[in-house]
């Protein structure tokens, strides 16, 4: 597999270079842009899920007003021919000091049906450590794989069952996962309007919940509500 450039910045120069032959970009060099067709070539089902968040949404814009306020400021005068993007944490070397985060239901968002898959290889490429969703359309083991020597960590929704929440962890453990993302904000499924509108809630039609149907624990005492997140 071809990895992108060393340092990640000389990427641009590539893009400049092949216009000399004429060729252009094929992605997006635009968020705003990547965002809209994402939108026009996802279902609508997919896309609300995804995209869309609680009441009127107001905590997301919020959150990306408060990213906003953030800054890189660079060092002058310390040359730039050698580029270390890596930082320390957690008592080891991380090879840059972002991650991607965890993304319920991405697994439907690739071509392929294995977004979670397709995320994984892309993270190895890139070598940015990725942050596996608990709701996959694969196995845990089967992201973690794909992420070669890039760490991962494991999001967990802590599940009511203390059994099923023990053997998750176990399996991210053995599977090479780095760490544990503990999430507790989901006590209740919220009011979110874009699904409520198309009446569609992805896992209630069975979608990306491979660890829970993977896992021995459902195989022993059956599927039933001990799936839904504790109240933390």
């Amino acid at each position: 597999m071809v990895g992108l450039p060393e340092p990640f910045g000389d990427f641009q120069l590539e893009i400049y270079l092949q216009g000399l032959s004429g060729v252009v970009p094929t992605l997006p060099m635009v968020f705003e842009e990547l965002e809209r067709r994402a939108q026009s070539a996802l279902p609508s089902s997919v896309w609300s899920y995804v995209a869309g968040g609680a009441g009127d949404e107001a905590t997301q814009r919020a959150n990306v007003a408060a990213f906003q306020t953030w800054g890189l400021i660079p060092r002058m005068l310390v040359g730039a021919v050698e580029r270390d993007l890596s930082v320390e944490l957690w008592g080891r070397r991380w090879p840059a000091p972002v991650f991607l985060a965890p993304i319920g239901v991405i697994g439907l968002c690739a071509q392929s049906g294995h977004g979670d898959l397709e995320t994984a290889r892309a993270a190895a490429r890139a070598d940015v450590p990725m942050v596996a969703s608990t709701l996959t359309v694969d196995p845990l083991e089967d992201v973690a794989a794909e992420l070669g020597e890039t760490p991962g960590f494991f999001q967990l929704y802590t599940p009511k069952d203390r059994e099923l929440a023990e053997s998750l962890v176990a399996r991210a453990e053995r599977a090479g996962f780095a760490g544990i993302v503990v999430t507790l904000d989901t006590w209740v499924t919220g009011w979110r309007p874009r699904d409520l509108a198309t009446s569609n809630f992805p896992q209630l039609r069975g979608h990306c919940l491979a660890n829970y149907f993977t896992d021995q624990n459902i195989h022993q005492h059956g599927y039933s509500n001990d799936l839904a997140p504790a109240s933390v």
